[in-house]
């Protein structure tokens, strides 16, 4: 809450939330997969209460569905709710979409690219149609090769996805973008993964670790 309020007010550029377990599986009545509070739509609520922020546009690129988040605003026009993920829908509003992640065993090229090129495909052109106050990016590193929502992503994929949602939220919303960390149960990738992205959201350079052993 603190962290969609802050970006919501200009007080941040951007925020990442570095949290125990997403949200994304907790809808109004139900909860599973580790997640049982629905962190950002509990946060966009407050943030609407304080009148901080009306409308936002939320990709999610965790491995799996997001329906909790889907059932808690699947009646909301002011949120825009683009999942990647097993299954592929588009209602005739268009505020709440499903795209269907790339096949890694079935592609000819590299994974990365295939999962970025989708997502260049469906949420920017949305977002800027959509016009929202805020981005947010639910981060999931379960796609993660090796990881148990396996898509053979690597690092690139997921620096790709943050241009992404960087160049969007300059476009229409005055660079404010909330990043609110997935799935993924690896140490190792985490240790991996997220400081780059949070580097790459400070405008730095990350650089890696030297490989040991």
């Amino acid at each position: 809450m603190e962290a969609m309020g802050r970006v919501a007010a200009g007080e941040l550029a951007n925020a990442f939330c570095f949290i125990g377990a997403g949200g994304h599986h907790a809808g109004r009545n139900f909860f599973g997969g580790y997640c049982c509070f629905n962190d950002v739509v509990i946060a966009l609520r407050q943030a609407r209460r304080t009148g901080r922020l009306r409308r936002v546009a939320i990709l999610d690129t965790d491995a799996h569905h997001g329906d909790g988040t889907r059932d808690l605003v699947e009646a909301d026009p002011d949120v825009l709710h683009v999942c990647v993920c097993g299954s592929d829908y588009a209602p005739p509003e268009g505020t709440k979409v499903d795209i269907a992640a790339p096949d890694p065993w079935s592609l000819n090229g590299s994974p990365d690219e295939a999962y970025l090129a989708l997502v260049r495909q469906a949420f920017p052109a949305r977002a800027e149609r959509f016009r929202p106050d805020l981005l947010v990016w639910y981060f999931g590193f379960d796609t993660h090769r090796g990881d148990y929502g396996d898509l053979g992503l690597t690092l690139a994929a997921y620096l790709g996805i943050a241009d992404v949602m960087l160049e969007t939220a300059g476009r229409v919303c005055g660079g404010k973008l909330l990043v609110v960390l997935g799935g993924g149960s690896r140490t190792d990738l985490a240790t991996r993964l997220i400081p780059p992205i949070i580097a790459k959201l400070g405008g730095l350079a990350h650089r890696q670790p030297a490989a040991t052993g």
